[in-house]
C-alpha cells in the first residue's frame, strides 16, 4: 500500500474544516452540552466502532474495530476488519500504521486536529447546533465552509439515554457521507502502561507526512 493510499485512508478519520453557521437552537445547544459532559465524564473509555463511507448513497467502504479514548489529546483507533491498522493521536502528532502493508505514516495533525470526530463533538462552537429531536435523541450541527475552501457540512449525532454518541453521520455537498456507529462503551477504564503507544517493526516503511 503506497503513501497516497495511507494518507487517503487517514483522511477518512477527519471531517471537513468547520465554523458554525446559522442560528443556534437553545435546546440543541443544551443537548450538545450534555453530550460533551457525558464524554468527559466517561474518560478514559473504550468503545467499539463501525466506520462506513457512502458515495451517492452506495456503501463504498466499511471498517470496524475499537477506540481507546484517554482524553482529547490521546486517542487510539484500532482497526481490525477488514484490514489491521492503527491510528494514534498524541497531542498534535499522529502515527498511522498499516500492518498489512507494514507502513507507518506520521506527522502533525495541524489544523486538522479541529476536524477529528471527537474534537468536533467536544469543541464548543456557539451557533453550530441548529436543531434537535428529543424523541429520537438526535441533534443536528450545521458547519459552514472552512477558510481553505472546504465544503460546508452537516452532522447528525444520535445519542443513548446516557448522552454518549451512538451514531454520527457526516455529509456535505460532495455526496459523500461518513457514518460512525459506536457501541459497547466501557467507561472510566484503567489503561495499562504503554497501551497508548505504538510498536512498529524495524523494517517498516516510514512515510513522513509533509502537511503542517
Amino acid at each position: 500500500m503506497g503513501p497516497r493510499r495511507s494518507l487517503a485512508l487517514l483522511a477518512l478519520l477527519l471531517l471537513a474544516a468547520t465554523r458554525p453557521a446559522g442560528a443556534a437552537n437553545p435546546g440543541a445547544e443544551e443537548f450538545m452540552r450534555r453530550v460533551r459532559a457525558a464524554i468527559v465524564d466517561s474518560q478514559p473509555f473504550r468503545v467499539d466502532f463501525v466506520q462506513q463511507v457512502f458515495l451517492d448513497g452506495e456503501l463504498e467502504m466499511e471498517e470496524s474495530g475499537e477506540i481507546v479514548f484517554a482524553d482529547r489529546g490521546r486517542v487510539k483507533w484500532e482497526y481490525r476488519r477488514p484490514e489491521s491498522k492503527v491510528f494514534l493521536l498524541e497531542g498534535d502528532r499522529y502515527q498511522y500504521y498499516d500492518r498489512e502493508g507494514n507502513q507507518l505514516t506520521r506527522g502533525r495533525v495541524g489544523e486538522g486536529q479541529q476536524r477529528l470526530i471527537w474534537e468536533l463533538l467536544l469543541a464548543e462552537r456557539p451557533g453550530a447546533a441548529v436543531s434537535w429531536e428529543p424523541k429520537q435523541r438526535l441533534v443536528r450541527l450545521r458547519l459552514e465552509p472552512g477558510a481553505g475552501g472546504e465544503a460546508g457540512q452537516e452532522l447528525k449525532v444520535f445519542v443513548g439515554a446516557d448522552f454518549l454518541p451512538r451514531r454520527v453521520e457526516q455529509s456535505g455537498a460532495d455526496q459523500v457521507t461518513t457514518v460512525y456507529r459506536l457501541d459497547r462503551y466501557r467507561r472510566r477504564v484503567a489503561l495499562a502502561a504503554g497501551e497508548l503507544s505504538l510498536e512498529v517493526p524495524a523494517d517498516a516503511e516510514v512515510v513522513e507526512d509533509p502537511q503542517p
